[in-house]
């Protein structure tokens, strides 16, 4: 059987893949979108929490610059005691105007670069960043102008612990991914039942087509449907009646034109049997004759009686012959001996072959096996053969018939003849119906056609070798076993 590619694989294999883009188009976008809300949440509740404390510490800066001593350490605790209440701040640091830290935490930056300076001057608004420092790691960092009106005192810069922000997005990818990987296989599996049904039927009908014998045709176990698979049922179920049909008409025409091409043959063959029954009619005759000379002679009348006895059992042979030959029927085949087949042909054709002076050389091998066929269309065969090779040669000749084991499988029957031979232009056209090269009424046209569609349904072969003015060589091989 051609090998096929499988229709389940390539429609699981297209929605898989269109399944595995779409989830993860979605996916992809799905998990954008919820991670731009948690980091603005996180963003807005650093800003919120650095704007409140601003607020605080502006308050402090003013204090300590109004009291006549200056006191460094009441900025600085009040920095700590706002830290100490808020472990998830890791840095805080307070810078002047020229960017030089007044306080600084203990893992607070150093001072600013003129650059960072000079974007800080540059945007009065807070400044929110998300980043992985060396010292701290994933970090979100707040940076405020701290400024009283017209008066600018300088920047705080707060940074919040990011990792329980990354520790959610990872959370949430894990999440959406494995979401979408359930839904994923879940529709594969659904599309997989969906797929394995619909091809299921097919499956069937393939089966069904493929188990198709014309010769025992067996009730269809497919069910017709309302989908398209029902269409192709039923299409098949009328595709089969036709073929069932079509082919009892074609045999019925093949066995009309076989028994043409065999009355055809008996037509040719009637001088030769006319002659066979003839004989004994005349032995027959001269026996009636003398037993009416002498009816009392007692001895003479036995003697003739047997004589008579044996030329009507030689008629009765004759006419048995030809009647099995002539006969119409279903093709029924049977296990059959070749070199019987070949006698009883030879018998029927022997006074045509001797009035026309040709010898019959036979080299039939005694241990040829039975074989399963047909033994009137193998009959038919072997008389198509003979009475072509007698066709070509002119006076007196030769025909040799031979028989022997091809291998283990098939047998071979060869006849060649000194006929006048084949030109090679007509080789390939000989086993063409209504084909022949004889003259009008010396035949039909249908012997070696008829033959060779009788052999090729046996399983078996004709070859032919053939060479003008000196001969033709048939080649016909049968399978022991019979053919399909």
């Amino acid at each position: 059987m051609r090998p096929t590619k499988s229709l389940k694989k390539r429609i699981l294999l297209f929605l898989g893949g269109l399944t595995s883009i779409l989830m993860m188009v979605v996916f992809i976008s799905v998990l954008l979108r919820w991670k731009t809300l948690i980091l603005d949440a996180h963003r807005q509740r650093a800003l919120a929490v650095a704007q409140t404390f601003s607020a605080s510490l502006l308050d402090a800066l003013i204090y300590q610059e109004s009291r006549p001593m200056r006191d460094e350490e009441f900025l600085a605790n009040h920095i700590h005691r706002f830290l100490s209440m808020n472990p998830d701040i890791k840095s805080l640091v307070l810078y002047d105007q020229r960017g030089t830290p007044i306080f600084r935490s203990r893992l607070g930056s150093g001072a600013l670069s003129e650059e960072t300076l000079r974007q800080l001057s540059e945007v009065k608004e807070p400044l929110v960043h998300i980043y992985r420092s060396k010292e701290l790691g994933w970090i979100l960092e707040t940076t405020l102008l701290l400024r009283i009106h017209t008066r600018q005192w300088g920047w705080m810069r707060m940074a919040f612990d990011a990792e329980p922000v990354r520790q959610q997005l990872k959370l949430l990818f894990f999440l959406l991914y494995g979401l979408g990987a359930g839904f994923a296989v879940v529709l594969l599996v659904a599309t997989y039942l969906i797929v394995d049904r619909l091809t299921q039927s097919l499956r069937r009908l393939v089966s069904e087509m493929q188990r198709l014998d014309l010769e025992h045709i067996e009730p269809s176990n497919l069910r017709p449907g309302d989908d398209e698979v029902g269409l192709l049922v039923e299409t098949f179920e009328m595709l089969k009646s036709r073929l069932v049909h079509s082919r009892k008409q074609l045999l019925d025409a093949q066995r009309q034109v076989y028994q043409a091409e065999k009355l055809a043959s008996i037509g040719r063959l009637a001088a030769g049997v006319a002659h066979e029954i003839n004989n004994p009619l005349h032995g027959l005759k001269s026996c009636l004759f003398a037993m009416q000379r002498e009816p009392g002679n007692v001895t003479e009348v036995t003697k003739y009686l047997s004589l008579a006895d044996e030329a009507v059992d030689r008629i009765s042979k004759v006419v048995e012959k030809l009647l099995s030959f002539s006969r119409q029927g279903a093709q029924q085949r049977t296990e059959m001996n070749l070199n019987e087949v070949i006698e009883e042909v030879l018998a029927l054709i022997s006074y045509r072959l001797d009035k026309g002076g040709i010898s019959v050389i036979k080299e039939l091998d005694p241990s040829l096996p039975s074989i399963h066929a047909d033994p009137q269309l193998i009959g038919q065969v072997v008389m198509n053969m003979l009475i072509n090779s007698f066709d070509s040669i002119q006076d007196g000749g030769e025909i040799r018939i031979s028989t022997h084991r091809a291998d283990g499988q098939n047998l071979c029957m060869v006849i060649a003849d000194t006929g006048c031979g084949i030109a090679e232009e007509h080789l390939d056209k000989i086993f063409d119906p209504f084909f022949t090269t004889k003259q009008e009424g010396q035949g039909t046209g249908l012997g070696l056609s008829v033959s060779l569609g009788i052999v090729e349904a046996h399983g078996g072969t004709i070859s032919v070798q053939s060479k003008v003015g000196v001969g033709t060589t048939f080649q016909v091989t049968l399978p022991i076993g019979g053919g399909a």
